[in-house]
């Protein structure tokens, strides 16, 4: 006998003995002659309990046609459509579950037979996906041609950049060499100015140092009253200047103030500490014995002198009593020095040849005003020089810069053969009731309101988050801005096959966990690969 025809008398005899339910892999465990072993080996009955609407078996697998067992499955032929396995529970509950009604076969049932009809929808729509996955796959071929030659564009760009990074590091050195040369002769010649700076400002300090140790030596021997070479406590006491707190006299914490932790004060301790403390003080004395003396004295010429007061000045001068007193006649304070300035304005006698330039009050001498013409030229040389450096410094920064970018674009993961490389650079927005969504591949998401206001950042491109099988089904986004009295933000993109790159749908499942549903050719896969799947 051909063995062919053996082969479809066993197939027909093992389906002629195959139990309501039961699916055809497993029709070989269920055989009328011999006992039934339950299927997770918890058991062994006699094959007449098979479907007899009561529960032996833990796993369930001696009722596969009834409900009597709560974790069984029943098996739907649904010839003419796609097979399908459902709860054991849903048998005979009057709801046709499968497209043959061989759910529901106690008498009675209503179900009818639609599995040609279904089969027929089904098969129309996986024709039109495929068809659809096909046109995808082709715009994906180009998309990766595409995206070859944008990355064969980077790496030439990468290389064109680092041949010019040679040059500019080769120039740099001459230009550092040619640098070092003119600053020499600038650094010796600005040298030999700071060095005269500093000499001068030395004479200076020394001459203001001289000047006023001298001034404290006139001071000092107006203080010391006894002329015994020291300023003692009582001859502080006799300076009204330094009752501070204008109670009449001079207490001892006062001059305990004045005196800075020290007895009695001679020439030299006077000098470095006395002078400083008492100096104001005794000027402000001055100044208020200054009318009295001037009405009492008649002066016959204007040498200026240091004048000291002596302790028989019975006045104190209070600038606040000052103050109050011209208030009190109507006189602001200051206001009397400069009346008689105003009888003397029609006695100037104007030289308009005399009158300085109209910008002098806004001049301000260069720094290099101070230095000879020789200088002035070595500074301005390598100044030149120097600006020459920064700018070929500055065109290497650039190029560093530009290289990282470009390399850290290249070494991005954009897919099993670089198809998602021209999406990159590129954002895509769908609308709903309440927000305008956006997604940007490799880059950032974020939303913003219909109604105006900033963008809200979802989260920074992250990884690729897809099965172990294909990796380049979803995107993660992570990072995003912080809710309030929550995590983070992100968001996951899962891909789509189809024809348009485009973001079609966004929810929430989570708080602040958005979800982004992309469709795009990149996604798509050889149809005739995938056929015995359909």
């Amino acid at each position: 006998m051909c063995p062919l025809l053996i082969f479809l008398l066993i197939c027909s005899g093992v389906e002629s003995i195959r139990p309501r339910g039961v699916r055809v892999e497993l029709a070989s465990f269920y055989n009328p002659a011999d006992e039934f072993s339950c299927l997770d080996g918890s058991g062994t009955i006699p094959f007449i309990q098979v479907n007899d609407d009561y529960c032996d078996c833990d796993d369930g697998s001696d009722e596969p046609g009834t409900s009597a067992c709560p974790n069984g499955k029943f098996y739907c032929d649904n010839k003419g459509h796609n097979p399908l396995l459902i709860p054991s529970s849903r048998v005979n509950d009057g709801i046709c579950d499968c497209c043959d009604g061989s759910d529901e076969w106690e008498a009675g049932s209503a179900c009818e037979d639609t599995c040609l009809e279904l089969g027929r929808a089904a098969r129309e729509e996986a024709e039109a996906q495929a068809k659809i996955a096909l046109q995808g796959f082709r715009i994906k071929q180009d998309m990766i041609n595409e995206g070859k030659v944008l990355q064969d564009e980077r790496a030439g760009k990468v290389a064109d950049k680092e041949m010019m990074k040679l040059q500019l590091e080769s120039q740099k050195e001459a230009v550092r060499l040619e640098k070092e040369a003119a600053e020499a002769p600038e650094k010796e010649a600005l040298d030999f100015y700071r060095q005269l700076e500093e000499e001068e400002n030395k004479k200076k300090e020394e001459e203001d140092k001289k000047k006023k140790d001298e001034e404290a030596e006139q001071y000092f021997l107006a203080l010391d009253l006894d002329k015994d070479g020291y300023i003692s406590r009582v001859e502080l006491q006799t300076r009204t200047g330094l009752d501070t707190n204008k109670d009449g006299e001079v207490s001892e914490d006062e001059v305990n103030f004045f005196l800075a932790g020290h007895e009695q004060f001679d020439l030299e301790i006077f000098k470095t500490t006395g002078f400083t403390l008492l100096k104001p003080y005794l000027d402000l004395e001055q100044q208020n014995s200054e009318p009295e003396s001037a009405s009492n004295t008649e002066s016959s010429d204007d040498t200026e002198s240091v004048s000291v007061p002596t302790p028989e000045d019975p006045q104190v001068y209070d600038p606040w009593r000052a103050n109050q007193a011209k208030e009190e006649e109507g006189i602001e304070a200051g206001e009397d020095e400069y009346d008689d300035d105003e009888d003397d304005k029609d006695d100037v006698d104007y030289d308009i040849s005399d009158s300085p330039p109209a910008d002098s009050s806004t001049h301000k001498p260069q720094v290099e005003d101070k230095y000879d013409e020789k200088t002035r030229g070595l500074i301005a040389a390598a100044e030149e020089i120097r600006k020459k450096y920064q700018d070929v410094e500055r065109q290497l920064n650039d190029i560093d810069r530009d290289i990282k970018n470009i390399k850290e674009v290249m070494e991005k993961d954009f897919g099993y053969e670089n198809e998602f490389v021209v999406l990159s650079g590129q954002c895509f927005e769908y609308t709903d009731n309440e927000y305008v969504y956006k997604m940007c591949p490799f880059d950032s998401a974020s939303q913003r309101s219909k109604n105006g206001g900033g963008e809200t950042r979802l989260g920074s491109w992250g990884e690729w988050l897809g099965s172990q099988e294909n990796r380049y089904t979803q995107m993660k986004f992570t990072g995003g801005a912080q809710c309030w009295n929550g995590p983070q933000r992100s968001a996951t993109i899962i891909l789509h096959c189809g024809t348009e790159n485009q973001l079609t749908a966004v929810s929430e499942p989570n708080r602040c966990e958005y979800e982004m549903h992309f469709v795009t050719p990149a996604a798509c896969h050889n149809p005739s690969s995938t056929h015995d799947e359909l």
